[in-house]
């Protein structure tokens, strides 16, 4: 019997030791991780439904994970202004702006641009006014009195380039509509347009929706009465104290990622999206824009 007690006594003390050899590792609190064991934050708005714009922004994730052997991931914001709080507070490494959000958010902050993607061959686009291909709407004259959409105050087609549009044309958008709203995506000012909520609408393309469903035949419901000034691609920024090593690395992936193997077989994907071809760095932009007076 004391020999059983005994078996019983030692068993007891060697079990925690078992234990610990066969039971599961205890998972590493984020606190606890290196600066490069942490994932790389990708900060976007959701101008697409989640599952296109995750078709959107994967490509980009996945090479910058192959190139900087980091986890990477990205993040949807409902809002720019949102995104930028975000950049600042530094809980997020890359913020991809619009234009206009960029130039309207920066103020005082220390933030520069990495690279902006050269899309359908250019650097700029220009948004677009659209309306029902049965309004009956053939120019703006045409919407005197009418409901306009914009998206939101920080959106460049959305809103900033359309008004100097309307305003060079002597337009006061509150005195010349019937109602102006906002509402809060390109998606839904096309799709508000389509189903006849609004008469006009303010917005960086009229397939939008192509995007999501290629050949959606409400797109032909559709059609552009005016387009704005050219508008720069949307900026990829980061606050200008990431770590320089790091921000370095990121510039070099993006800017040689039309040059990479690995990176053109990503790239493909976003060219048959959206058009992108490569992305070059914020100097060559500029220098374009000014050298065909677009800036």
């Amino acid at each position: 019997m004391r020999t059983f007690f005994a078996l019983m006594m030692l068993m007891a003390l060697l079990f925690p030791l078992i234990l610990a050899f066969h039971s599961d590792p205890i998972p590493i609190r984020i606190e606890a991780m290196t600066q490069e064991q942490k994932p790389l934050l990708l900060g976007v708005i959701p101008y697409l439904q989640p599952e296109q714009l995750k078709q959107h922004i994967q490509p980009i994730v996945d090479y910058l994970e192959l190139k900087l052997k980091r986890k990477v991931k990205f993040i949807s914001l409902s809002d720019y202004e949102g995104l930028g709080r975000l950049l600042e507070l530094n809980r997020i490494h890359i913020a991809w702006f619009s234009d206009t959000s960029f130039r309207k958010l920066k103020k005082d902050n220390d933030w520069e641009v990495l690279c902006r993607p050269v899309q359908y061959g250019s650097v700029v686009y220009r948004g677009q006014i659209v309306v029902r291909l049965d309004s009956g709407i053939e120019n703006l004259a045409d919407l005197k009195g009418k409901t306009f959409a914009y998206v939101d105050r920080y959106s460049g087609s959305g809103f900033f380039y359309p008004n100097l549009l309307l305003d060079r044309m002597g337009i006061k958008p509150l005195e010349y509509f019937g109602a102006v709203v906002f509402s809060q995506s390109h998606r839904n000012s096309i799709l508000g347009v389509i189903n006849g909520t609004y008469d006009a609408a303010a917005v960086f393309s009229a397939s939008l929706l192509n995007y999501e469903n290629p050949g959606d035949s409400s797109v032909k419901d559709l059609k552009v009465i005016k387009l704005t000034d050219p508008i720069p691609n949307d900026p990829m920024v980061v606050r200008s104290d990431l770590n320089s090593e790091l921000k370095k690395k990121i510039e070099e992936a993006m800017l040689n990622m039309h040059l990479d193997a690995q990176g053109k077989i990503l790239l493909k994907k976003l060219t048959k999206l959206r058009g992108t071809e490569k992305f070059i760095s914020e100097p060559e932009v500029q220098e374009i824009i000014k050298s065909a007076g677009a800036s």
